[in-house]
């Protein structure tokens, strides 16, 4: 099943390394997904201010549909 993903990390996260999500869409990948990864430059963990500030994410995730 493909699952719709979009992975967000801040580079200067210090909580969660960055590396970790890189290593997770990494590995999603390799198994045939098709994540989209957004890292934000000069955000710590609080990646979630940018990413619900994004003006594409609603119609982004509004758009997303599971096979029936």
């Amino acid at each position: 099943m493909k699952i719709p993903l979009w992975v967000f990390h801040g580079d200067k996260d210090t909580t969660v390394p960055p590396e970790q999500s890189r290593r997770m869409v990494a590995a999603i990948k390799k198994a045939g997904g098709k994540p989209l990864y957004t890292e934000f430059v000069g955000v710590g963990h609080n990646s979630w201010v940018p990413t619900y500030n994004n003006p594409m994410l609603m119609s982004w995730m509004f758009a997303q549909e599971l096979p029936q």
